[in-house]
C-alpha cells in the first residue's frame, strides 16, 4: 500500500457494517497472507456493478472469493452471472464454500486453471471484467479481455500502482524491476487505447477503471 495505512483504515471505517461472512474472510486472508482487495475497493466494485447494471461479469483471480462476493452484491437481487477463474484449485474450492454460505452459488461459475488458456474458450462478451491475478501477466490478460468487453462495458484492474513503485522516481529493490516495468507498460497500453476511456485511482494498491466506448 503506497499511502498511509491509517487512510485506508479510515476509508474502511466509513463503510456501512459488513456481514459477518465478509469479516471472517478478511480475517482468514490476513492470517494466511492471501491477497484480497481491501474493503473500500470491494465496496467500489459493488458500486460499479450496481451503477452500470452489469449482469455478465468475468473475474480473473478468485483467491478465496472475497472480491467475487463484493461483485455479486452489486446485483442487488437482479439476475446476474459471474465467471471467475483461478489457477489455485485449493483456494478456489474454498471460495465455492463461501459462495454456498452466502447463498449465491447459482450465480457463480468457478473455473480452475490458467486464465490465459481459459478466456479464449469462453463464449460471448462481458459487460464487466475484474482482473486481480499475477501482476506479471497483466499484459497477457489485457490482450485477451479487451475484445471480450461489450460496448459500454467496464474493465477494472487491481494493484496497478504496486505499492507506488510504478510511479517514476520511486525506489525499490532491484528484484522488482521487471514487474514494475511490466506494469508501467500495461498502464501505458491501457490508457492509450482509443477504444477505452481510463482513469487510474490511487487507492487500495492502485486501481484502473476503463469503460469501452459505445
Amino acid at each position: 500500500m503506497f499511502y498511509s495505512f491509517e487512510l485506508e483504515q479510515y476509508l474502511g471505517e466509513l463503510l456501512p457494517g459488513r456481514e459477518e461472512l465478509f469479516k471472517e474472510m478478511e480475517s482468514q486472508a490476513l492470517q494466511e497472507t492471501i491477497p484480497v482487495v481491501t474493503p473500500p475497493v470491494g465496496n467500489f466494485l459493488a458500486f460499479l456493478v450496481k451503477t452500470s447494471q452489469a449482469s455478465r461479469i468475468l473475474e480473473i483471480g478468485t483467491a478465496i472469493g472475497y472480491s467475487t462476493l463484493w461483485l455479486a452484491q452489486g446485483f442487488e437481487g437482479r439476475k446476474g452471472q459471474i465467471t471467475t477463474i483461478d489457477l489455485n484449485v485449493e483456494r478456489a474450492k474454498r471460495a465455492i464454500k463461501y459462495f454456498k454460505r452466502a447463498g449465491i452459488e447459482e450465480q457463480i461459475e468457478v473455473l480452475f486453471g490458467d486464465a490465459r488458456k481459459i478466456v479464449p474458450t469462453l463464449e460471448g462478451s462481458f459487460d464487466f471484467v475484474f482482473v486481480d491475478a499475477a501482476k506479471g501477466e497483466y499484459l497477457d490478460y489485457l490482450s485477451l479481455v479487451l475484445a471480450r468487453i461489450a460496448p459500454g462495458g467496464i474493465l477494472v484492474v487491481d494493484n496497478v500502482l504496486f505499492r507506488g513503485w510504478v510511479v517514476p522516481g520511486s525506489e525499490f529493490v532491484p528484484k522488482y524491476n521487471r514487474l514494475v516495468t511490466h506494469l508501467r507498460e500495461f498502464l501505458n497500453n491501457l490508457t492509450q487505447n482509443p477504444d477505452f476511456q481510463t482513469s487510474v485511482l490511487p487507492f487500495g494498491d492502485g486501481l484502473s477503471v476503463s469503460i469501452r466506448n459505445r
